[in-house]
């Protein structure tokens, strides 16, 4: 079930997996939305290498990270002698892609003009150099992702209805690592080994406290930041030795101190999931039971918290 670099046994990274499949099979604009760390680039890169432009280019670009004075020359390229500092001709990153897939990262923090600049590329098909008259026509799939929420951005005026839908043909959304702890297990594994190899170290164990504990963090950095605990724990690690709880960071033992000092009694699974449990209902009750508004709460989507009241067995008539 494992793509290059993307690593899951969770249905809903199957089913994300499975449609970046099927959109590979076309040369469709994807859109791909999700929070940050979720794994945008690496679906967009599966995408790619899925499909007929796999053995061409694929060329990222953050757009957030782009200074505005900058975007023109850096995306479509200049001339010779057209400011200060052009010695030579170079091409933009527009046509480094030609032929292949140009991935917009961020699209969403572009500024309005700039927006104006990239769907008149699009929508041409051509790009002009800075100092250029001539068009150069390019072939380049578009892959844009964002973390935003590009339709409040569209009502607010800070992102364009006509480059949305331009960008927009095929949309998937990612889910946050959140609403699929089954995935921590794997993803902890994958990420430990790795480090461990990089580090000239024997591939630790974890323990099954550490994997209980990770499970129940609600990740608000993703992916990203369970691979940068993951690295910490290894790094502090002793040769052969296995991860344990005392090397969890304090910030995500923090994260979860009521349900490891809490007044349940027995083994740690046993309390995790006993705190995790009087949380849901908690805001159960706070809500009156609005599973939207509880989900939302909680951080999670309304499927996220269906499957967790299904697991726990939480029912409107349970009041233990």
């Amino acid at each position: 079930m494992n793509n290059p670099e993307i690593i899951y046994v969770s249905r809903e990274m199957g089913s994300a997996v499975s449609t970046a499949k099927l959109m590979a099979r076309t040369s469709s604009p994807v859109l791909i939305e999700g929070e940050s760390g979720t794994g945008k680039e690496l679906i967009a890169r599966l995408v790619h290498v899925s499909g007929q432009r796999g053995k061409m280019p694929f060329v990222a670009i953050n757009c957030g990270a782009i200074p505005e004075n900058l975007f023109e020359s850096e995306l479509f390229g200049y001339r010779s002698g057209a400011f200060t500092g052009a010695v030579r001709d170079k091409p933009g990153i527009f046509e480094a892609a030609h032929g292949g897939t140009i991935f917009l990262d961020e699209i969403g923090d572009l500024s309005v003009a700039m927006q104006a600049k990239c769907l008149r590329v699009l929508q041409e098909k051509e790009v002009r150099r800075v100092g250029e008259n001539r068009p150069r026509r390019i072939d380049v799939r578009v892959i844009a992702a964002t973390n935003r929420l590009l339709e409040r951005e569209m009502k607010i005026g800070r992102f364009r209805e006509d480059l949305y839908f331009r960008i927009g043909v095929l949309r998937l959304c990612l889910p946050p690592l959140r609403d699929r702890p089954e995935d921590v297990e794997v993803l902890s594994r994958f990420f430990a080994s790795g480090y461990a190899r990089q580090l000239g170290q024997a591939v630790p164990s974890i323990e099954r406290e550490v994997l209980e504990v990770l499970s129940l963090y609600s990740w608000p950095g993703n992916v990203r930041e369970l691979e940068n605990e993951i690295h910490r724990m290894v790094a502090l690690s002793g040769e052969g030795t296995a991860l344990g709880v005392e090397l969890v960071s304090p910030r995500i033992r923090q994260g979860i101190r009521h349900g490891l000092n809490g007044g349940v009694k027995g083994k740690l699974k046993a309390r995790l999931v006993s705190y995790e449990k009087e949380i849901i209902k908690e805001t159960l009750d706070l809500y009156g039971w609005n599973k939207t508004r509880t989900a939302r709460h909680l951080g999670l989507t309304r499927q996220g918290l269906y499957r967790k009241l299904g697991r726990l067995r939480i029912y409107r008539t349970d009041r233990n």
